[in-house]
């Protein structure tokens, strides 16, 4: 065999073994896409966008629904906390209610991704109109929810997290018959009692106060600062059934002082579930390990308890 046939025959093999490998690796990207989609549960949800009027503007929305069957499925609207946050902050939600048979709306905020009209961070002194604001767009993202032909209007909730803790119960407290409501983390204190407390915690941001748990509870029963949105009064008159997550390690939020306001509440008819993670975080994670509670079971059960999830 000469040179050239010889060149030529190992050009063939190294264009084969190429083709080979393109191949393999074609097959191994749709194995890993199939894997993922099983995992996370993509392969049962599709996504309709909407445009949702509230306050002058227009939001940006997404419907998640399950891929199968028709319905009428129960919903809920997700309720972002603060900051500038978009619907696809809130994937985590859809990911795990979606493949559980529930529908879930998520939104841009106003004047974040694209929704039109302002964004604006609330301050304590102008806390209540601002909450009051934002509790208008949920329950314009709520009607639009009951109107979907594949969902059931009587089984239509809200679901949101921290600064949500206040929206949700306003929410409700304009809208009566909403039926369910799921918070994660959510202050039932007043603003400024919020912000004081992040003040000496830190907030996972600075140093605070360098107190301990209880001592900063002492201290929380002499703050006489500016009070800002005081839940109590919508929250005592609250007759949506509420489940109240919190983690006992929660820095962002006085979640001890929280859950105690709510058991009192409850003690005296209000219809709320509270449960508290004795390692968790603001983000309901272990304040140690970093890795996320389990959380979403407890959530899945109670809707069945309430027969929300049939």
């Amino acid at each position: 065999m000469n040179l050239r046939s010889r060149t030529r025959k190992v050009i063939a093999v190294k264009v084969i073994a190429i083709r080979v490998i393109a191949v393999a690796l074609v097959l191994l990207s749709i194995l890993v896409v199939a894997v993922l989609l099983r995992v996370t549960g993509m392969h049962r949800i599709r996504h309709e966008q909407v445009k949702v009027r509230s306050r002058g503007a227009e939001l940006a929305a997404t419907i998640s629904l399950p891929r199968w069957g028709s319905g009428p499925f129960p919903a809920v609207v997700t309720v972002h906390g603060s900051g500038p946050r978009r619907a696809q902050d809130s994937r985590i939600v859809w990911r795990n209610l979606v493949p559980e048979g529930v529908v879930v709306l998520t939104y841009d905020k106003p004047g974040v991704g694209e929704s039109t009209g302002r964004f604006e961070e609330v301050r304590t002194d102008t806390s209540e109109q601002q909450l009051r604001g934002v509790a208008e767009d949920v329950l314009a993202c709520l009607e639009v929810l009951r109107k979907h032909p594949q969902v059931d209007p009587k089984r239509v909730g809200l679901f949101g997290g921290s600064q949500a803790g206040w929206i949700i119960p306003l929410a409700g407290d304009v809208q009566k018959d909403i039926p369910f409501s799921v918070i994660l983390s959510g202050p039932a204190t007043s603003y400024g009692m919020e912000m004081y407390y992040s003040s000496l915690t830190g907030e996972g941001q600075g140093l605070g106060s360098g107190l301990s748990a209880d001592e900063i509870e002492e201290r929380l029963n002499t703050y006489n600062g500016l009070t800002g949105y005081e839940p109590l009064p919508v929250l005592a008159r609250s007759t949506t059934r509420t489940l109240w997550l919190f983690g006992e390690r929660d820095i962002d939020i006085p979640a001890r002082r929280s859950a105690m306001i709510l058991r009192e509440l409850q003690g005296q008819g209000a219809p709320f579930t509270i449960k508290v993670y004795p390692n968790g975080n603001h983000n309901l994670v272990d304040y140690a390990t970093g890795t996320e509670l389990d959380f979403w079971p407890d959530i899945v059960d109670w809707l069945r308890e309430q027969q929300i999830l049939k």
